[in-house]
């Protein structure tokens, strides 16, 4: 099976945002997923819908209105001008497909864009076409132009990890102190439903930075045990996938010893049927050459009878 698996960063991202918004998610509706229209346009875009005006706490919320759409890319995707244009045109689509007109106001709404790395072609072609850039708080930077959706960009590398604890961590270039933070704050965590949430980005943290979350396991401290007890349901997983994969490999290998066994069975049965017929057929000839001999001896007394009585006829003449 091989090892190769796209990493799933969208899901992470919508729980890793759950996780910074969660002391106001009392005021917050999430759509992780969102049917523009009745024959279905369905976006993969994060919607969070504000259902009141009070301010929230998080940094990243500050700029939120009513409604907020959130557009998020990998390491390994691009974040360029047609991603925005078609981040615009959701947030249109959005806005026009309610069936009361003007029920979302263009002023309830914003865009947040969220990438790894900071998107220095956008950037470049945003201060091109007239929009201010400022990094309001660190690695959040709010671009900004009259009439237009209020927006900002999120450099996940750069943002605080004090502040965001969690969307920091799907990252590709943690440490072991990352990985430390991950453990001492999933600890914090009681609900099941933040557990859940936590898990998630845990399992894509893992997976873009595997070497990391492989040398800790190996250190035999706490952080070891802190990591078993995380992973104790994948463990086991891995485990029980481990032994049925190793029935498999047995079951294969003992079918082709078996039929190795049998092949060489049958080629030494084959050999002695065919010696024995071979002795059969050898017998079976050596007795019609027998017969034959027996049959000219009997020709030749007759003979010899014969000429005696001729003799003896011509003696007696």
């Amino acid at each position: 099976m091989s090892e190769i698996r796209k990493i799933q960063w969208h899901p992470a991202f919508c729980s890793a945002i759950r996780l910074e918004l969660r002391e106001d998610k009392e005021f917050l509706e999430y759509f992780n997923e969102y049917n523009l229209n009745t024959k279905p346009l369905q976006i993969d875009l994060l919607i969070i819908k504000k259902l009141c005006k009070t301010e929230l706490r998080n940094e990243i919320g500050k700029i939120f209105r009513k409604h907020n759409i959130l557009e998020y890319k990998s390491k390994d995707d691009s974040m360029n001008v047609d991603t925005f244009i078609k981040v615009i045109g959701y947030a249109c689509i959005y806005k026009a497909a309610e069936k009361n007109v003007n029920s979302i106001r263009l002023d309830e709404i914003t865009i947040t864009l969220v990438r790894e790395r900071i998107p220095r072609e956008l950037f470049k072609w945003f201060r091109k076409h007239g929009f201010l850039i400022n990094e309001q708080y660190k690695g959040i930077f709010y671009v900004m132009k009259k009439d237009c959706f209020p927006i900002q960009v999120l450099v996940s590398r750069r943002l605080s990890k004090e502040n965001q604890k969690w969307l920091t961590l799907l990252n590709t270039d943690l440490g072991q102190d990352d990985v430390q933070r991950f453990v001492e704050q999933n600890n914090r965590l009681h609900q099941k439903e933040e557990k859940e949430l936590a898990d998630s980005v845990l399992q894509v943290a893992m997976m873009g930075n595997r070497e990391v979350f492989e040398e800790t396991k190996k250190e035999g401290d706490y952080m070891c045990e802190a990591l078993r007890e995380l992973f104790s349901d994948e463990i086991e997983a891995e485990k029980a996938r481990a032994r049925r994969e190793g029935r498999e490999e047995g079951i294969a290998e003992g079918r082709a010893e078996g039929m190795a066994e049998g092949r060489a069975e049958g080629r030494v049965e084959g050999l002695a049927a065919g010696m024995a017929e071979g002795r059969a057929e050898e017998r079976a000839e050596s007795q019609n050459v027998i017969s034959k001999l027996q049959e000219q001896i009997e020709l030749l007394n007759q003979t010899v009878v014969e000429l005696k009585n001729k003799l003896s006829k011509l003696e007696e003449a």
